[in-house]
């Protein structure tokens, strides 16, 4: 066998590793999307002419069965990206150690808080869910069309209203979800005093934590 051959079947038996790996890495992926968590684990960031989708361990942009989840325009059926996530390092006070973690093809973060030193909250709790709001929607609010939103998501106009409202009425405030302060007191009062501050047309936050050490809060709009 020559050199060339040699060299050849090398990098063929390299490619195809690296595929076999790759396509396994996805299957893992996927099935991790669908562990126990607050539920929705997911929602749609769909406002504009692009839908995509994103999850409450700070993962997103890809669908629940691991494909591509940003679809541009909206409705073509047109995929731009695959999976994306915050990617971030920092330190822990007297700590020398940098910690870096994120989310990008592996979730290194999980649903919830930190209650002390050492204990993260449980992810499977209610309020450990993903939250999405926006300011036309809200209880006792006018009627708006969802019709879109129904199509893109494969769901109904109520249901997708039903689950603005409930978000709205459980904006975690007290968690660190930015609020409006309504009687200036600088602190949470309670719901009507909590409501969701507005700063885009549509939020949605979540809170994870990584390895009971560091605490994450994603916003999005």
């Amino acid at each position: 066998m020559n050199s060339k051959t040699s060299k050849f079947l090398f990098l063929f038996f390299i490619s195809i590793s690296v595929l076999l790996f790759a396509e396994d890495g996805n299957k893992k992926d996927s099935k991790s999307l669908n562990k126990t968590q607050g539920s929705p684990v997911r929602t749609f960031l769909n406002i504009n002419n692009l839908s995509t989708q994103i999850y409450n361990d700070g993962n997103s942009d890809i669908t629940p069965d691991g494909n591509s989840g940003v679809i541009f325009p909206k409705g073509s059926g047109k995929t731009a990206v695959f999976q994306s996530g915050l990617l971030w390092g920092a330190q822990v006070a007297g700590d020398p150690q940098v910690r870096v973690g994120g989310s990008a093809y592996r979730q290194g973060l999980q649903a919830g808080k930190i209650l002390s030193p050492g204990v993260a909250e449980d992810p499977a709790l209610a309020k450990n869910r993903i939250y999405r709001v926006r300011p036309d929607i809200y209880p006792g609010g006018p009627p708006v069309d969802l019709s879109g939103a129904a199509t893109d998501e494969g769901s109904s106009e109520s249901t997708i209203r039903a689950q603005y409202e409930l978000d709205w009425n459980e904006w975690p405030a007290t968690d660190g979800a930015p609020y409006e302060d309504k009687n200036s007191n600088g602190k949470n009062s309670g719901r009507n005093d909590g409501s969701p501050l507005y700063i885009r047309s549509r939020h949605s936050f979540c809170l994870c934590s990584i390895a009971s050490i560091l605490l994450v809060i994603i916003w999005r709009s």
